[in-house]
């Protein structure tokens, strides 16, 4: 490659962006973003808190009580169970 080939391809150069550092350097500052403020969300929240505790008088507390620790496995197993113990009453009638 010639060097006026290398000219023509030049990559393009990141610009850079200071959020939250302040550049000591006069030709950095005007780079620097101006200060974001950030937005009160407190109405939002509450408006949230009271939602959730009006539904909350809806819910039923005894749905929500933890499963024993083997309820997947009766659930799963029960079905074998029967068709064995069909077997089993036809077996020894």
């Amino acid at each position: 490659m010639t060097a006026s080939a290398e000219d023509s391809e030049e990559v393009p150069r990141k610009r850079l962006k200071f959020r939250c550092y302040k550049p000591h350097d006069e030709h950095l500052q005007g780079k620097q973003l101006a200060q974001v403020e950030a937005t009160s969300i407190d109405n939002t929240v509450t408006d949230i808190l009271n939602q959730a505790s009006s539904q909350s008088a809806d819910i039923d507390l005894n749905t929500l009580a933890p499963r024993k620790a083997n309820w997947d496995l009766k659930r799963d197993v029960e079905k074998k169970t029967s068709e064995a113990g069909k077997k089993n009453k036809t077996s020894d009638g």
